[in-house]
């Protein structure tokens, strides 16, 4: 059998050159996640967009989408701007496909208030028009793209354009909907995991996660299972006190300093009474300043990714995520 060239080694390259891909584009995340907030209209759902445009523009380069000059954008921005607004309208079409195709509901109906929001929230979404026309509108009067570059940017005409952002503007009057979010970890639950924070005890940590556990710190990396270095780089690296705090509904731990700025927070998720997920945003630094505004807090502003250091040991080991063959 032929030795793959696909090796730990080259998995090694792709990781050195996504972060260097995160310093390329840092001087536009803090916009790049305004656009993503009001697209989606919602903290989590902005980092998830923002998050999914690194990843598919990263990956776009790999693949050689856009090379030669015809086909270029004009900058980082407009590159990174185009990626999330194609990926948004290609989310809100498939949701609309899903929902259109959804079957009968269950005998088992939700109360009346619950199906009130979601159709309320459901007509605040399609009176806001077609997805372009709300791209149209933000690009233009929050970002100050010219009809030309929005035109560039999700692929159509300058009088396309300008005919979405006339529709628009009469139809889309600052529509705001209310995600609904269930809870989807016990107070018990993030008590503990709040808990061992506080004690510094990594043992306390690994307890209250399953076996099947999975780790994401977004941007940087993940894992999955307790065994690995998630727990122990936490409470190394924890700040003087977590505490839990109720956020859209949703039990989180906020990771504060002494004087109570806020700078990460951790959400998980609950399955047979542990942790089942486990999603990091200590080096998600817009999304941290968006929840602590909500909470009236004061952020300290982090970073995007880990010192270079730390990136020189965590690029050398570095594996595929399958045996190689």
């Amino acid at each position: 059998m032929t030795e793959s060239p696909f090796s730990d080694e080259a998995a090694r390259a792709m990781r050195r050159a996504w972060f260097d891909f995160l310093d390329l584009v840092e001087p536009f995340r803090p916009e790049l996640h305004r656009y993503c907030m009001r697209l989606t209209g919602e903290v989590w759902s902005a980092e998830d967009l923002c998050q999914d445009t690194l990843l598919r523009g990263f990956g776009a380069i790999g693949r050689g989408d856009l090379h030669g000059e015809p086909a270029r954008m004009k900058s980082p921005r407009a590159y990174l701007f185009r990626t999330a607004t194609n990926l948004w309208i290609d989310q809100l079409r498939h949701s609309r496909h899903a929902a259109a195709a959804k079957p009968d509901p269950p005998a088992v109906m939700p109360d009346a208030e619950t199906l009130a929001q979601v159709r309320e929230a459901g007509e605040a979404l399609f009176a806001a028009g077609a997805p372009q026309e709300r791209a149209a509108i933000v690009l233009r009067d929050a970002f100050d793209f010219s009809i030309e570059e929005i035109a560039e940017l999700i692929s159509t005409t300058p009088g396309a354009v300008k005919s979405a952002l006339h529709r628009g503007r009469a139809k889309l009057k600052e529509a705001h909907v209310t995600t609904v979010r269930a809870s989807p970890a016990s107070k018990a639950l993030i008590d503990r995991f709040v808990a061992a924070f506080n004690a510094r005890d990594v043992a306390a940590l690994r307890d209250t996660l399953l076996e099947t556990v999975s780790i994401e710190v977004l941007g940087v990396g993940g894992g999955r299972g307790p065994g690995g270095e998630w727990a122990t780089s936490s409470i190394e690296h924890v700040t003087p006190r977590t505490e839990a705090r109720l956020f859209h509904g949703e039990w989180v731990a906020l990771h504060l300093t002494q004087r109570g700025r806020l700078v990460g927070v951790t959400r998980i998720e609950e399955a047979d009474g542990g942790v089942s997920r486990v999603r990091s945003y200590g080096y998600a630094p817009d999304t941290t300043a968006a929840v602590a505004a909500e909470l009236g807090l004061e952020a300290l502003r982090g970073v995007y990714h880990q010192g270079e250091d730390t990136l020189h040991r965590m690029i050398a080991t570095t594996t595929l995520p399958w045996l190689e063959v």
